[in-house]
């Protein structure tokens, strides 16, 4: 399944083709998922918060419901089992509900694995757009990978100085464009990626559960 090309990103659309080909665990999905829901909403400055607070709303049902297996080492698989257990939400939950608890959450476990997430996915995503970085140009400290990844050309998104979860994402004006113009065909290239990365570790759950999730 290809995406549509546009005349402002015909170099970048063929990186984003190519976001989910090495994918060993779901976070890339879940922060993708995640910029196109606030995108949509309006916004073009993001925090690291923000997104891994839709990221968890987005897999609750899933892996509280279903119990499907998002990855060898999943920390966001982890951090949902944690909230479920210390909170009394329950897995048909509202999103909007979800979403102000995570906000006003001060379990330190939470705020611990939340912190996690933000260790690898931010930067990791873009790395088709980065193809002059290998090896140990990703092994730096954060903020000397930011300031890496900040001098890369015709990235989607470029990245604030790091300030811990506050750390912010700027989406280029032609993205937003981009994603509002092809929401739908986006959202589902993104749901069919998905769904081929979850069916390869849910295979004998997958055929319960309904495709709407």
């Amino acid at each position: 399944m290809q995406l549509p090309n546009s005349d402002n990103l015909e170099i970048e659309v063929q990186y984003l083709n190519r976001l989910f080909e090495k994918t060993s665990e779901c976070y890339k999905y879940f922060w993708f998922q995640a910029i196109l829901t606030k995108v949509l909403e309006g916004k073009d400055v993001i925090t690291y918060e923000e997104l891994i607070d839709e990221m968890i709303a987005d897999a609750w049902y899933m892996v509280t419901e279903y119990h499907l297996n998002l990855g060898p080492k999943d920390t966001l698989e982890r951090l949902i089992h944690h909230i479920s257990c210390i909170s009394s939400i329950k897995p048909s939950e509202k999103k909007g509900e979800l979403l102000d608890y995570l906000k006003h959450c001060e379990d330190k476990e939470v705020a611990q694995k939340k912190r996690i997430l933000t260790f690898n996915v931010p930067y990791r995503l873009q790395a088709p757009f980065m193809e002059s970085m290998k090896g140990d140009a990703w092994n730096v400290s954060e903020g000397s990978l930011i300031a890496r990844i900040n001098w890369e050309k015709r990235l989607m998104y470029y990245i604030s100085e790091a300030n811990g979860m506050q750390t912010e994402i700027y989406i280029q004006p032609e993205w937003v464009k981009y994603i509002h113009k092809n929401q739908e065909i986006l959202k589902g290239w993104l749901k069919y990626n998905m769904i081929m990365y979850l069916q390869k570790r849910n295979w004998r759950l997958l055929k319960y559960v309904p495709a709407s999730i």
